[in-house]
């Protein structure tokens, strides 16, 4: 039986096309489960050292601009981190930061922040603006006004909850172990997100034997996400 490694390595080296996934791989049992978790732990052992210190820098580097944002311009933390969060979707992260840090911005000096043009959607504009009027901006009213899944996780993950997963595009495929671009990724209920993010939780468990390195699961998926992408030629 072939290695994880090996396996992931062949998925992402084939010069086939990339997969859209079918329904009935939705489908989840223990054996199932198994495979899935030997895919992210495969992943992980293809991880470069670059990989990894990239990895493990994701969150803290992001933790590090909502600490920057909040004592330049005067609101907490968590809505610094809130605002980032909301503006994410469909974003991509340098982007993200200046339209997190221009909102936060018009906000400080009194202007209104939901005239500011940013590379997300409506609503989600909408919610870092609810976030930035919070007369109380605690962790957990933050993430009602989030309200979902994956951009609540990706909040956390920078916050410092090591047990967050944010399960996007690339965490999924690298989950399901099949090349998935990100505009095929399905909708992920709550069931089978919550599989997904335990699985990274379990290969966390593991991760000193695999890569070398004592990860929580919020690491885990981002050295594996870093890996994934360079692997299959994702360029920024």
């Amino acid at each position: 039986m072939p290695s994880p490694y090996h396996r992931i390595r062949a998925i992402v080296s084939s010069p086939g096309p990339i997969i859209a996934p079918q329904p009935h791989e939705h489908v989840t049992n223990t054996k199932a489960t198994r495979a899935n978790t030997r895919h992210i732990a495969g992943m992980l052992q293809l991880a470069s050292q670059a990989d990894l210190a990239a990895g493990i820098e994701w969150y803290a580097r992001a933790e590090r601009l909502g600490h920057r944002l909040a004592d330049e311009y005067g609101c907490t933390f968590e809505q610094a981190v809130g605002v980032i969060a909301a503006l994410s979707p469909n974003n991509r992260w340098a982007r993200n930061c200046v339209d997190a840090e221009a909102m936060i911005q018009a906000w400080a000096v009194g202007a209104d922040p939901s005239a500011v043009t940013v590379c997300t959607y409506g609503a989600m504009r909408a919610k870092a603006c609810r976030i930035l009027a919070m007369a109380d901006p605690s962790q957990a009213a933050i993430a009602t006004i989030l309200n979902g899944r994956k951009i609540t996780a990706f909040f956390l993950s920078i916050t410092g909850r090591p047990d967050a997963v944010c399960v996007d595009g690339h965490a999924y495929a690298i989950w399901l172990g099949q090349r998935v671009t990100t505009t095929n990724t399905p909708s992920l209920g709550v069931k089978l997100y919550a599989e997904i993010a335990r699985a990274y939780v379990l290969v966390a468990k593991r991760s000193a034997a695999l890569c070398g390195e004592q990860l929580t699961p919020a690491q885990v998926q981002a050295v594996t996400w870093v890996t994934y992408r360079r692997l299959v030629g994702v360029v920024d």
